[in-house]
């Protein structure tokens, strides 16, 4: 059983996710990793209808702003001065975030995941937690520390253009609350998919319940987008092996 859940089933473009992570991402009150979210965005990015305006960022782009890597390659790239990667030609640039709840806990580390736009449409930073909200001081924290990251990620960028966001103001939107501790993977891509700074997705149980469904199959199954081969097929005989196992 544990050479089965290290097992890889989905490889994309930007991770892999190994059968264990899938489970417990994907089963009811399990907690999404980043590195399946990582995956849901490489999927929202290629397969989803989604306007030309708006660039949806991966984890790694995240991850350089918030450590002031400036100018690291995956920077140089995301925030490209030409061509179809030129940020100040989009109007909605969002980011997937995520937050230690309990730093400290070493049997507590998935955290909370939440999203901010770059709204450059309406010249504002939007922040959508499905958990919390302006009066949350860890939200506000973190959230600010990132936003500031970002203005000084673009000012590195785009110095010379017309476009700055240094004096964006930030919003916290109003979202639909989760009703627990362990959905926020899925408003997240929610977000991440659906928001265009005006109509906030309505996610609710019954919601995540059937994203559940339509992400596992369509990640394993699509095989333009899973570069495993034979996925579908992996994971019949490998339900099958377990059922005669446990009848």
């Amino acid at each position: 059983m544990k050479e089965l859940k290290a097992t890889k089933v989905i490889q994309c473009e930007a991770t892999y996710v190994d059968l264990g992570d899938l489970a417990e991402s994907v089963r009811p009150n399990g907690k999404m990793s980043t590195n399946v979210v990582a995956c849901g965005i490489d999927y929202i990015n290629k397969h989803m209808d989604m306007s030309p305006d708006k660039t949806i960022m991966h984890y790694s782009v995240t991850c350089k702003i918030w450590d002031d890597d400036f100018h690291h390659k995956i920077m140089r790239k995301n925030f490209a001065q030409h061509g179809q990667f030129k940020l100040t030609l989009k109007k909605y640039v969002l980011f997937p975030m995520f937050q230690e709840l309990a730093p400290h806990d070493p049997h507590d580390k998935c955290g909370h995941h939440y999203a901010i736009c770059l709204n450059l449409k309406n010249q504002r930073f939007e922040v959508l937690d499905s958990m919390r909200s302006a009066a949350d001081a860890y939200l506000t924290s973190h959230a600010e520390f990132f936003i500031n990251n970002v203005k000084e990620t673009w000012n590195r960028h785009y110095e010379n253009s017309k476009v700055q966001i240094r004096h964006f103001p930030i919003e916290y939107v109003e979202t639909t609350n989760q009703g627990n501790t362990t959905d926020c993977g899925f408003h997240m891509l929610e977000y991440l998919a659906k928001w265009e700074g005006r109509l906030v997705p309505a996610v609710t149980a019954a919601t995540v319940v059937e994203l559940r469904k339509f992400y596992t199959w369509n990640w394993l199954t699509n095989e333009d987008f899973n570069k495993r081969s034979g996925g579908r097929e992996f994971m019949e005989e490998a339900v099958k092996k377990v059922i005669k196992k446990y009848k």
